[in-house]
C-alpha cells in the first residue's frame, strides 16, 4: 500500500462540541499536506444544518493563517487547501458516509470518537467503528475527551511521543512509515518513536527506520494487547498511536471488537488505524 501523503481528506461531523477537536486535526492535516478537505454532515434539515458546520474562517483567523476579513474567494489561494461542506440528506449515517467514500477519491478519514464501556460497547459498536469497518482506508480517530495533538486555539501540533504497536502478523511496516512521516512533519528534536510488542518475549522482525529521533523497542511478555497499549500510551503520554488493523474476521470480533476497536474506546490520544 502506498504511503504517499493524503490528498483528499474526509471529516464527517455531527456538529457536537466533541467533534471540534477532530475537525482541528483534519484541518491541520489538510494544511500540512496541501490536501482537499471535505466536511460531511448527514442530516435532514439542510437549511438549518448548513450554518452549523465548523467555522473554518474564524479557525484560520485564530490560527493566524489569514487576516480578519479575508474574502472567501481568497482563502484557498492563501492556504493552498480546497475546503467543501457537504450535507447528505439521510437518517442512516454509516451508509451515507460509506456511499460518499465509494464515489469520491478519499485517502484519509478523520473521525471523532466517544469512549464506550461494558455491555453497550459489545452490543452497539460506535458509529466510528462501524464506518471504519466498512471504509477499509486509513482512519484517524480523535477521542473527544483526549488531549489530542493539535491545539484548537492555535493549530500548533505536539508530536513528541509516537507509539506503534507491532506484532508478528499483520506486519507493521506501513504503520512505522506513517509514524516517521508524522515525526518528519511535526516532530521536535527530542521526539521519540516507540515500537511496542505485547504477548511474547520476542520482538517481531520489523524494519527499524534510520531517523534522527530516538527509536526504542519495548516488549511486554503477557497481557491483553489493547489494555497494555492503552496503559503504556497513557503512562508515557503518547501524542498519537499508529497501528495496523486486520479488521473483523468472525462473530466474536463483531461482538467484542478488534484490538484496534478496544484501543479506541479508551485511547488517551488520537489513533491512526491502517488496514493491513
Amino acid at each position: 500500500m502506498s504511503t504517499q501523503p493524503a490528498r483528499f481528506i474526509l471529516h464527517p461531523t455531527d456538529f457536537s462540541a466533541g467533534s471540534q477537536l477532530a475537525f482541528a486535526h483534519a484541518l491541520r492535516l489538510a494544511l500540512t499536506n496541501q490536501s482537499n478537505l471535505s466536511l460531511l454532515h448527514v442530516g435532514e434539515d439542510t437549511y438549518e444544518d448548513w450554518d452549523r458546520f465548523p467555522a473554518i474562517r474564524s479557525t484560520l483567523e485564530r490560527w493566524k493563517l489569514i487576516e480578519p476579513g479575508t474574502a472567501r474567494r481568497e482563502i484557498r489561494e492563501k492556504i493552498g487547501v480546497g475546503i467543501e461542506k457537504v450535507i447528505a440528506e439521510s437518517e442512516d449515517v454509516v451508509t451515507s458516509i460509506v456511499n460518499y467514500l465509494d464515489h469520491r477519491p478519499i485517502d484519509l478519514l478523520v473521525l471523532s470518537t466517544h469512549g464506550r464501556d461494558g455491555l453497550s460497547a459489545w452490543i452497539h459498536p460506535s458509529t466510528a467503528e462501524k464506518i471504519a469497518h466498512q471504509a477499509h482506508m486509513p482512519t484517524l480517530f480523535v477521542p473527544n475527551n483526549s488531549h489530542g495533538c493539535v491545539s484548537l486555539e492555535t493549530g500548533e501540533v505536539t508530536m513528541k511521543r509516537v507509539l506503534v504497536p507491532v506484532d508478528h502478523q499483520p506486519r507493521s511496516d506501513e504503520a512505522i512509515e506513517r509514524a516517521v512521516r508524522a515525526l518528519e512533519a511535526y516532530g521536535t528534536e527530542d521526539a521519540k518513536l516507540t515500537l511496542l510488542h505485547v504477548g511474547s518475549n520476542e520482538m517481531p522482525s520489523v524494519n527499524i527506520p534510520d531517523v534522527p529521533w530516538h527509536v526504542e523497542q519495548v516488549v511486554i511478555p503477557s497481557g491483553d494487547p489493547a489494555t497494555e497499549i492503552e496503559a503504556f500510551s497513557a503512562e508515557y503520554k503518547s501524542n498519537v498511536i499508529v497501528m495496523v488493523t486486520e479488521g473483523v474476521h468472525g462473530f466474536l470480533d463483531i461482538l467484542r471488537g478488534t484490538t484496534t476497536d478496544k484501543v479506541l474506546r479508551h485511547a488517551p490520544c488520537p489513533v491512526l488505524a491502517i488496514p493491513s
